[in-house]
């Protein structure tokens, strides 16, 4: 299982591409010099099926000695998509989008800042959600502020909470709730 940071509201929302990201077919890969796995140059499988790799303009560093992970720290280096209902999903909120970024950097936070209050523009209010998916507790953690107490800070700390066994021996989700007053 994992953890997933959700946003959820009763309005639609948009979807952010990341602009150092996309998905290629296995053709396309091999054009622009990517490694392929072995498995997909064999016979049979559609080197022209879209969307088979993912190929991105930044390198990530993973320093297993300092624990520390570098992606550049590109205030645009993040993914907004589409998320489907499933049980993992705990908003009442019609809509879901998922957050997906490497790590919290301030930048990044300032843009998620203003993505919300754009949201917030045809809606009461927003969720954004940091769970485990497949855990299976219901112990919700909610905070509720207004868009103009919204700060980085908050951005950073429901990215940081630990949703998995937090206190050893079950779950807990957390939900900061931004209103629109």
């Amino acid at each position: 299982m994992s953890m997933l940071i959700y946003i959820a509201s009763d309005a639609s929302l948009e979807e952010v591409q990341n602009p150092h990201s996309k998905t290629v077919s296995v053709n396309e890969a091999l054009e622009i010099g990517m490694s392929v796995p072995i498995f997909m140059l064999e016979d049979g499988f559609d080197r022209d099926a879209p969307g088979t790799l993912l190929w991105s303009d930044t390198e990530i560093i993973i320093d297993t000695i300092n624990n520390t992970v570098d992606d550049g720290g590109l205030d645009d280096d993040f993914f907004i998509r589409a998320l489907g209902k499933t049980s993992d999903i705990l908003t009442d909120k019609q809509f879901c989008v998922e957050l997906e970024w490497v790590y919290y950097t301030e930048g990044r936070a300032l843009r998620i800042i203003e993505y919300l209050k754009e949201q917030l523009k045809y809606t009461d209010e927003v969720e954004i959600w940091h769970t485990w998916m497949g855990g299976d507790s219901k112990k919700i953690s909610n905070v509720t502020i207004s868009v103009d107490e919204l700060t980085t800070e908050d951005i950073k700390r429901i990215d940081s909470l630990d949703p998995w066994r937090e206190d050893g021996t079950s779950y807990v989700h957390y939900c900061l709730t931004i209103s629109a007053v």
